[in-house]
């Protein structure tokens, strides 16, 4: 059985005029918007590894979700990858970042943001709507 590479991402998120807006980045390529993402190192909990990518891949710092809101699970090359799913509520956002040279940073609404996104990414952005819902 093929060994499951784990990863962590974050949805990195702000309040702005009553609306929620999360930030997306460019894939290292430039063609598709996607959340902060990355592989947990060895002896780096999931956790800590969604704070990383979010600050290396983002420039952004905040307020990261003890626990994480779902995981999800994707093939790339001949490689499985269980990826969990944290929300972080953006407090700093930083002019310059590790990866702002092959990367773009953008804030969009959520439903720009949904539409933008892998389909098994969806769930984590409505779970955030949901969550000022109520």
């Amino acid at each position: 059985m093929p060994r499951v590479h784990h990863q962590a991402a974050v949805v990195p998120y702000r309040i702005r005029k009553e609306r929620i807006e999360v930030a997306l980045v460019t894939t290292s390529r430039g063609k598709k918007w996607i959340v902060p993402k990355g592989s947990v190192d060895e002896g780096e909990r999931p956790r800590e590894a969604a704070i990383r990518e979010a600050e290396e891949e983002a420039g952004l710092r905040g307020v990261v979700t003890r626990k994480p809101i779902g995981r999800y699970h994707h093939v790339k090359g001949h490689g499985r990858r269980r990826v969990d799913v944290y929300l972080m509520r953006v407090t700093s956002v930083l002019e310059r970042w590790l990866e702002d040279s092959v990367r773009r940073r953008r804030w969009m609404r959520t439903p720009e943001a949904a539409d933008c996104l892998r389909e098994e990414l969806h769930r984590f952005i409505h779970h955030l709507e949901a969550k000022f819902e109520s």
